[in-house]
């Protein structure tokens, strides 16, 4: 049933694509693949109104019924920190598969939360727009998408197409280092600037929302950050020192 409500090209094409970034892997997870499909469609169509069923296609082709045996996963390993699937005959020890499992999970578990915190930030309901969430405020639409620094750095130049009349927002999750900031903001921000689109950091803990790279033209909501100014510090103390940061 679901593939007959689904593009099968969309989906073929996404498994294609995680199979290339799972060439040289014997094992991932479902919180893995479901990340992936989910920046697939960010990539190809992110009003794709059909996320969930779309996803669900994708993981059954990686885990059930393969559309490819080339990137085929249907044995189960149970780890402490969660469950793995491994190709027939694939190793079963794989330190990469358990942290991209566990990033991926962290995405995945922050979305209610960031969007209840960009609802109180933006003053409005956030609305689920394809892999988007869509706040219309009186005078201005944000779309936003919810990623960390590492998939900021694959994913950038698909969201600078975005940018347009609407104010397309990029939602990073806070890192135990400030390091990958630095280095993202060290070879993006000038770009991005340019593009027009505006990445913020929420504090999930904190419940809070801080400015990265640009400020929304509304300034009433400037003052909503937890920390206004931090965007203009973080710019000023990489050019001149960044150690100091």
């Amino acid at each position: 049933m679901i593939s007959e409500m689904l593009p099968l090209d969309l989906t073929a094409g996404c498994v294609r694509w995680i199979c290339e970034r799972l060439e040289f892997r014997n094992l991932t997870s479902e919180e893995e693949v479901e990340r992936l499909a989910i920046r697939y469609l960010l990539r190809e169509d992110p009003r794709f109104n059909s996320v969930h069923e779309f996803v669900s296609s994708v993981r059954k082709a990686i885990f059930e019924e393969p559309i490819s045996l080339s990137c085929f996963f249907p044995d189960r390993v149970e780890r402490d920190e969660g469950t793995l699937y491994a190709r027939h005959a694939g190793k079963r020890v794989d330190g990469v598969a358990v942290k991209e499992m566990l990033e991926a999970r962290r995405v995945l578990d922050s979305q209610e939360i960031v969007k209840s915190v960009l609802s109180k930030f933006f003053g409005v309901e956030g609305v689920e727009d394809g892999v988007l969430l869509r706040f219309d405020r009186k005078n201005c639409r944000y779309t936003v998408f919810v990623s960390t620094v590492r998939e900021l750095f694959e994913d950038i130049d698909f969201h600078m197409t975005l940018a347009g009349e609407e104010r397309h927002v990029v939602v990073l999750l806070t890192e135990k280092t400030p390091l990958p900031f630095i280095a993202f903001f060290r070879q993006y921000s000038e770009t991005v600037r340019r593009a027009g689109v505006l990445i913020w950091v929420v504090d999930v803990e904190r419940e809070s929302v801080d400015p990265f790279i640009g400020y929304p033209p509304e300034k009433e909501l400037i003052g909503r950050f937890r920390n206004p100014k931090l965007a203009t510090k973080i710019e000023s103390l990489w050019r001149v020192n960044v150690k100091d940061f």
